[in-house]
């Protein structure tokens, strides 16, 4: 009896050539060229076995996304050894690019097994494609409004990643009002209730500075001020305005 043919696993989570994270991407797999590991740095017993014993042979750029989404499952101890991180590191920013999930528990744990964003643990090469992705990353998700990812939970993805919270907040206020007015109502506005979300992955801390944030005088005042300019489009007057008074229920001295 012939042997049933075993089809290789799909790749999948790869970035589009047409991607304004291509070229990060493509930079990525050059800079963090690291040698193969020799394990895979995590609880054997969470992985699937046929995944845990097959999960270094294919390329880095031909890890299967179900080979990583598995390799997640696995317990392991903090922080990751940086030999394996850097192995694994462009193939996981190729999936993130991609818009596809590393982990099936949150976006908010991708990418924190390692203290990423801790500029001194990368040369100025690794560096500079962490950066670029980190950036890359918020501003499309601000912009392309249509994404199921709330700000906040990418915000805190980069804040567990050890990238510091104040710059990442003034990334956030750099983005043109148009854009951050749609993302904050697509977030906070289109439910019965509306609120400002929080993603329970803060901890007490950090939690309390993602709050000072949103309800900070400054992004209030810019939102009133957006919408009730003569020039700004009704529907987009009436989504700044409609934010704002969620920030006035938060933060009543605002009222």
């Amino acid at each position: 009896m012939p042997r049933k043919e075993i089809k290789p696993p799909e790749i999948n989570g790869k970035v589009r050539s047409d991607s304004p994270f291509y070229g990060i991407i493509e930079d990525a797999y050059r800079v963090f060229d690291y040698p193969k590991p020799m394990q895979t740095g995590v609880c054997t017993c969470c992985m699937d076995s046929r995944i845990e014993k097959d999960f270094y042979n294919p390329d880095i750029r031909g890890l299967p996304l179900k080979y990583v989404q598995n390799w997640y499952q696995g317990a392991y101890d903090f922080p990751m050894p940086k030999s394996i991180w850097g192995y694994l590191l462009p193939r996981i920013l190729d999936i993130l690019a991609a818009g596809e999930d590393v982990s099936t528990v949150a976006l908010e744990i991708s990418l924190s097994r390692f203290p990423i964003g801790d500029k001194s643990m990368w040369s100025k090469q690794e560096w500079s494609v962490l950066d670029r992705f980190q950036r890359q990353y918020l501003a499309n998700a601000i912009h392309q409004t249509r994404t199921v990812d709330f700000l906040d939970d990418i915000l805190c993805m980069f804040a567990i990643a050890k990238w510091p919270l104040e710059n990442l907040h003034k990334q956030v206020m750099e983005i043109d009002d148009e854009f951050l007015v749609q993302k904050l109502w697509s977030d906070w506005c289109q439910f019965e209730y509306p609120s400002i979300w929080l993603t329970p992955f803060w901890d007490n801390q950090t939690k309390d500075k993602a709050l000072m944030f949103y309800t900070s005088r400054q992004l209030y005042e810019r939102l009133v001020s957006y919408g009730m300019e003569d020039n700004t489009p009704e529907h987009l007057s009436e989504k700044a305005l409609k934010v704002a008074e969620v920030l006035e229920w938060h933060a009543p001295r605002y009222r």
